[in-house]
């Protein structure tokens, strides 16, 4: 063998141990680790040789071979264009007397979403009416009686709105999930106001909910201390019925409704808050078990929301000198501003931080708080440890930092995918796979004889390229992956009986072994190439298209085209032009 024919069989040779080593971390992630770890990286970091390549580089399975936990999300996009009207009324009013433009107040219509500023001053409205329109082009003007103007959202915004509301709502809940840590999630669009996710390896359906579910929609609302008997006036003059539980309790000096049923509590106290007042509730958390609630106490809050978590630019967990767990915030630019300015003119107060209509914590404002930074203290009390705080204080932030959901979102569907039918699939399709390649090894090998043989490595090395690229690029196989898999080593063998086909139709016109096996390829070649070009063309559209199992198909088939061309066209034609032209061989096995 001269140093020509040593160069070409060291690439191949290289080529299959490189591949072999690249399947390291797949091997170890499916293979070795158990179903627990299998999604976890920082495990397959420390199980893995020093000598193999990165974790990061690891084929998954995709939900319907190893199981998981299958949602479907619903966007409720009309709340949040309801609290979005009533938050730009007390924008636009508070403009306006910014302005020295009159004195106005904001009334809003939830259900037909108008908003109604009225003036003081009938004379000033004209003034008012141009430069609100003229600054806040967002609203149209709906009507106008004397000093009475209705506006309403402009409906190309609403529709915008609508749209960009789902589309923000699938980015955020993709951010959580990835600072989960879970491998090649399926976040996709359902229908107009739907979101349908998918957790491989995942089986705590309950801990999918808290993360993704909770809409953390942020608000920071003063609390009403102006009346503090309110809520023992409210209970002495309509006294709750005894099943609903609710008594009246004592929390920092300020009578409180108490009662282990929200819903109740709620229910109780609608209707009956002052005007331009809300009513909301705070968890009293069981001590012994975490992410209970043992009782649910009231807070009177202005109605008014002058800062949410849309103006949130980071949160996060730390340690507080008095060794507390506590998360601090940070506000982007404008909300800097807002919030500085409502400290300022709250010093003494007390603000509630809610987190979708829950208060979390109402902390007294002391001073003017500058620089867009604040600290949420957790606390410490009962027998819960300071672990469990600590994780309570990391969970918040983590929510907070992944981002505030433009819309309340709500959980509609959450199913999980039993493992054993994921263990099923993958004996089952990976049967099938190996099945069908024996066959086809086989027959290769008994109507080619040694060129069938030479198409059989090429197979083998054809199936590894394409577990090695899926793997590279951290695909998700999936079952009609599997069946990718298996149709791109359909196409090579294709390959090789085209080309052994064309080596016999060579050899039949009297061509000497040499000339028939140059001829065969160099003809052959072509029409190989247009036919995976024009699949590949398809498997393209499939991949930029198509979305979940048909995009998991599409990455199989294109990775596995790419590996076919070269095991169909460089390897065999190596492996049989040495045998033939390196040994001077007068005759083609074929």
């Amino acid at each position: 063998m001269d140093r020509g024919w040593w160069w070409k069989f060291g690439m191949i040779v290289a080529v299959t141990l490189g591949t072999i080593w690249f399947l390291v971390p797949t091997y170890y992630s499916l293979v070795v680790l158990d179903r627990a770890e299998r999604n976890n990286i920082a495990v397959l970091e420390q199980r893995l040789p020093a000598w193999a390549p990165p974790a990061k580089y690891r084929l998954n399975l995709g939900l319907d071979l190893q199981g998981g936990i299958h949602m479907v999300m619903r966007v409720d996009t009309k709340t949040a264009l309801q609290k979005r009207t009533e938050r730009r009324g007390q924008q636009i009013a508070t403009y306006v007397n910014d302005k020295k433009l009159g004195e106005v107040t904001a009334d809003t219509d939830p259900e037909r979403l108008e908003l109604k500023l009225t003036a003081k001053d009938p004379a000033t409205m004209d003034a008012i009416q141009k430069e609100v329109l003229a600054t806040f082009t967002d609203f149209s003007l709906e009507s106008r009686e004397g000093a009475t103007l209705v506006l309403k959202p402009d409906e190309g915004q609403v529709n915008r709105f609508r749209d960009e509301a789902v589309d923000q709502a699938m980015l955020v809940i993709r951010r959580r999930i990835d600072k989960w840590g879970v491998a090649e999630v399926d976040v996709r669009k359902l229908g107009t106001d739907s979101i349908q996710i998918s957790l491989p390896g995942r089986s705590n359906p309950e801990q999918a909910k808290e993360l993704v579910g909770t809409t953390a929609q942020l608000e920071f609302r003063m609390v009403d201390d102006t009346n503090p008997q309110v809520f023992a006036q409210m209970f002495a003059q309509n006294p709750p019925p005894p099943e609903s539980k609710i008594t009246l309790t004592q929390d920092e000096g300020f009578p409180q409704l108490s009662s282990p049923n929200r819903e109740a509590l709620l229910a109780y106290a609608k209707d009956k808050a002052p005007e331009g007042r809300d009513v909301l509730t705070q968890c009293v958390a069981n001590p012994v078990k975490k992410n209970d609630c043992i009782a649910y106490r009231s807070y009177l809050v202005d109605k008014a929301v002058p800062l949410t978590g849309e103006s949130l630019a980071g949160a996060d967990a730390s340690v507080s000198q008095m060794n507390e767990p506590e998360v601090n915030i940070a506000f982007d630019p404008a909300g800097a501003r807002e919030f500085e300015k409502l400290t300022e003119a709250s010093v003494g107060k007390r603000m509630a931080i809610v987190l979708d209509d829950n208060v979390h914590t109402a902390p007294n404002i002391n001073e003017k708080i500058g620089g867009g930074r604040a600290r949420i203290t957790m606390g410490r009390a009962g027998a819960r440890s300071f672990e469990e705080w600590l994780g309570e204080a990391q969970t918040l932030a983590l929510v907070l930092k992944a981002g505030a959901l433009p819309a309340p979102v709500t959980v509609g569907e959450i199913r999980q995918v039993g493992a054993t039918l994921g263990d099923e699939l993958i004996k089952k399709g990976s049967l099938a796979a190996l099945v069908g390649l024996a066959l086809v090894v086989v027959f290769m090998a008994i109507y080619y004889r040694k060129s069938g043989l030479i198409a059989d490595v090429a197979l083998l090395l054809n199936g590894l390229l394409i577990l090695a690229g899926l793997a590279f690029f951290n695909a998700t196989l999936t079952l009609p992956g599997i069946a990718g898999f298996v149709l791109t080593l359909g196409i090579a063998v294709d390959a090789n009986v085209l080309i052994n086909e064309r080596i016999r139709e060579e050899l039949s016109h009297g061509k000497t072994a040499r000339a028939a096996v140059d001829q065969g390829y160099d003809r052959a070649f072509w029409t190989i190439f247009d036919a995976h070009v024009t699949t590949l063309i398809a498997g393209f559209i499939l991949f930029f298209t198509g979305t979940g199992p048909v995009r998991g198909f599409a990455t199989t088939l294109i990775v596995g085209l790419l590996a076919s061309l070269f095991t169909s066209i460089v390897v065999t034609r190596v492996i049989t032009t040495y045998f033939v032209h390196g040994r001077n061989a007068q005759s083609v096995s074929v």
